[in-house]
């Protein structure tokens, strides 16, 4: 056994292992794995970084910027009001419109700010029917997941396998390929969440709402001194909270002009100081009521009745500048006039100790605001670029037709190009983005700052797997041992299942994209020595690596529902664990049928 295999299968492992628990950012073990190679000698740096020059690299991010600028055109806001006045039909009618159009727009742009920005809507519409969010966005999540099946730009991970076969001298995956299994996933999907979804989602009392003020132990607020009598001046802030039976923890304590951080608890107290406190929620009651202490009204807590005063809860977006950063590195106060009060990240509901956590996609932020403070929200919201949208509230505005038609246009014209084989579907993306700079319809400031970079990172590093895989005689190994434990058995049937089980596991557990890059070759050599067309094999790729539905954390839109819907991690393995089995019996008897050998 050579050096080179063991090293790539030490390094492969140890990526899964890192995929799966995230204790090291995706993207960031993407680039380590591609410096690994280099380092141990298994692959030459081109071939380590060539994912960044592979199709599939530069088609995913060329549609990152159509997907923008079509979202920021208006589509969503034109669409919605469609798929949500359904809900006032009945459950049934509600899914099929929503998952419907959420599954349409997914199967050309990117499906992860279509989930995002459906959220808050969906939440609206099935709050103003008395009925809770959580039993739509499971659903919804779902639905742009199928949606992405359908079309081969669908989703990074049908790019990704097409890319890795067409790297391969295999180049017969066109732009609806996948469309008749899609199709079929699709169709199947929205009938199982119609009529058997429905029972195996959360009741009522299973779920856990982020806003339980029980749970609030401590939170920020600004408390005044009014005027203090002669008796009382010169009292330091330890006598005067030691005398009321506070307990505060001051952060800040502000004096006309000047601000004192973290001030000694002796320090002597003034009429007219401000200080910065954190405390319980029922402490901060008994401020209310004193005589010589106030709540400052710019900052003030739904409990206060004679305050303004407002508790919003926003969900983090994807690609923007919070999502890995520390909750203590980001000034809510001095930026937003809100005070973070609860957190619901990857399921879990945090109300004490937050600083340190790093914020996600779709993590779910509890705050406390003034009325100007929500005006500053509001105002981040409608920011092309907004950092987080609120999820209970979410007006829609009147698209940009201008805009919106010349986004449609160019990408329906991207479409018909790829299709049609005009131009690759690379060129043809590329080629829309330049149209669409051309038209300003968006400009290359925003267009960087649309893209996905971990995505994109991911992608790259993942294609280094199959060359190092391949030199290292891993493939070969993984083959032989794949047909001795089939015992050689060469039906059509058994082999789609085969492959097709072991991709969705690797989805489940670790990045879809990771597990695609891992498989399609794999996959491919085991057609090889079959004597097969590598088609079947990688649609089964494909289909398996997008059918996330039994945990959270396998594709990006299941952890944004997670905590929007405020679900429980086996609330998705009980819905989607039989969805998954069904796919996996459709897929292993369809595509023999849909695709020859």
């Amino acid at each position: 056994m050579e050096l080179s295999f063991i090293i790539t299968s030490l390094v492969i492992l140890l990526a899964i292992v890192l995929f799966a628990t995230e204790a090291v950012r995706v993207d960031l073990v993407a680039i380590g794995v591609m410096v690994a190679w280099i380092v141990f000698g298994v692959l030459e740096p081109a071939e380590s970084f060539t994912g960044f020059a592979n199709s599939a690299t530069l088609t995913v991010t060329a549609m990152f910027i159509l997907s923008s600028a079509l979202i920021r055109a208006g589509v969503i806001k034109l669409l919605a009001p469609m798929a949500t006045r359904l809900f006032n039909k009945s459950y049934s009618g509600a899914i099929l419109g929503m998952s419907s159009g959420v599954g349409l727009l997914s199967a050309f742009i990117n499906n992860t700010p279509v989930v995002a920005t459906f959220i808050p809507i969906v939440s609206k519409a099935a709050k103003k029917l008395n009925l809770h969010p959580y039993k739509f966005l499971i659903p919804l999540s779902y639905g742009a997941i199928l949606g992405g099946t359908c079309t081969l730009i669908g989703t990074s991970t049908n790019l990704l396998v097409a890319g890795i076969a067409k790297d391969k001298g295999f180049d017969e995956i066109g732009l609806f390929t996948m469309a008749p299994i899609g199709l079929v996933f699709l169709g199947v999907g929205l009938l199982y969440l119609m009529f058997v979804g429905k029972h195996l989602l959360p009741k009522e009392s299973q779920v856990k709402p982020l806003k339980d003020e029980s749970q609030i132990k401590k939170f920020l607020t600004e408390v005044k001194i009014k005027e203090l009598p002669d008796e009382k001046k010169g009292i330091s802030i330890e006598e005067l909270f030691k005398e009321k039976d506070l307990s505060f923890e001051v952060q800040e304590l502000r004096r006309e002009d000047n601000t004192i951080r973290n001030p000694k608890m002796d320090t002597k107290l003034q009429t007219g100081d401000v200080m910065l406190i954190k405390g319980e929620l029922d402490k901060v009651k008994k401020v209310v009521a004193d005589q010589h202490l106030s709540i400052v009204k710019s900052i003030t807590d739904k409990y206060f009745p004679e305050e303004e005063t407002k508790v919003v809860e926003v969900i983090i977006m994807p690609g923007t500048h919070l999502v890995d950063k520390k909750l203590k590195s980001i000034s809510f106060l001095k930026n937003y006039h809100s005070h973070l009060l609860a957190i619901r990240h990857r399921g879990k509901r945090k109300f004490n100790d937050m600083e340190n956590i790093r914020l996600k996609v779709g993590d779910i932020l509890l705050l406390q605001t003034s009325k100007k403070g929500h005006e500053l929200l509001e105002k981040a919201e409608s920011n092309p670029n907004a950092p987080f949208l609120s999820i209970r509230e979410s007006d829609l505005d009147i698209p940009d037709k201008k805009k919106l038609y010349i986004s449609a246009g160019v990408l329906i014209l991207v479409i018909l190009t790829a299709t049609f084989n005009i131009l690759p579907i690379v060129a043809s993306a590329w080629a829309g983005v330049f149209l669409l700079g051309i038209f300003r319809i968006i400009s290359m400031t925003d267009a960087y700052r649309s893209i996905d970079w971990q995505v994109i990172f991911l992608l790259a590093g993942s294609l280094s797997f199959g060359a190092a895989m391949q030199k290292s005689g891993l493939n070969d190994w993984l083959v032989t041992n794949f047909l001795a434990f089939t015992e050689n058995q060469t039906a059509p049937f058994i082999m789609i299942a085969g492959i097709y089980l072991v991709t969705m596991i690797f989805t489940e557990i670790m990045s879809n994209n990771a597990a695609a890059a891992l498989m399609a070759p794999l996959s491919m050599s085991i057609a090889e020595a079959l004597g097969f067309s590598p088609l079947p094999f990688l649609i089964a790729v494909m289909m398996a690596g997008s059918a996330s539905f039994m945990t959270p954390i396998g594709y990006q839109t299941n952890t944004m529902v997670y905590s929007a819907g405020n679900y429980e991690f086996k609330d998705f393995f009980k819905i989607g664990a039989p969805l998954g089995i069904i796919f996996w019996i459709i897929a292993s008897l369809l595509i023999p049928v849909f695709y020859s050998f």
